[in-house]
């Protein structure tokens, strides 16, 4: 079994600059259909360091990177026709390309919220388990300082009630 670097050495900071300046290959069977792909395979797979990559999510990312460069071809033609389209009976109507830009959108960053791709290294939800135990201490010390608030209550009745059992 492979073991993995401490993410925090110094070695796995060498190894993660290595990774994001080479390229990322395509898996097996992926082909990119034109250089605007291709330039978009570039920009997508430095998300992650190389060898952070799997073959499914290179898969999933060709899937991605397809799906963009339809969103910038549909988009050019749409710049190029207007939001606005007439019908055969010469009424104006929304474009139909902004339900296919809109569709391919979605199903882009549906795919990218499944991958993560859009969480940052110093996003706390991302580092490894840090939010789990950043709100473990934050419930711990909001009790701390309700128990510290009670007691000074408590206290601050007691001189003026001259009562000196707990109160609630």
């Amino acid at each position: 079994m492979k073991r993995r670097t401490d993410k925090n050495s110094a070695t796995a900071a060498v190894q993660g600059f290595a990774g994001v300046l080479s390229d990322v290959p395509l898996p097996d069977g992926i082909e990119l259909r034109s250089d605007l792909e291709r330039t978009i395979w570039h920009q997508f797979s430095r998300a992650r360091a190389r060898e952070d990559w799997r073959d499914m999510d290179l898969i999933l990312l060709a899937k991605i990177v397809r799906m963009e460069a339809d969103i910038r071809t549909a988009q050019a033609e749409l710049d190029d026709v207007g939001m606005m389209v007439e019908n055969k009976r010469g009424t104006p109507i929304p474009n139909p390309l902004l339900s296919v830009i809109d569709t391919l959108e979605r199903r882009q960053l549906a795919v990218i919220r499944s991958m993560s791709l859009n969480q940052t290294a110093s996003d706390p939800r991302t580092l490894n388990g840090f939010a789990k135990l950043e709100t473990k201490h934050v419930q711990r010390l909001k009790r701390s300082e309700q128990t510290i608030l009670s007691l000074g209550r408590n206290s601050y009745l007691r001189t003026i009630t001259g009562v000196t059992s707990k109160l609630p």
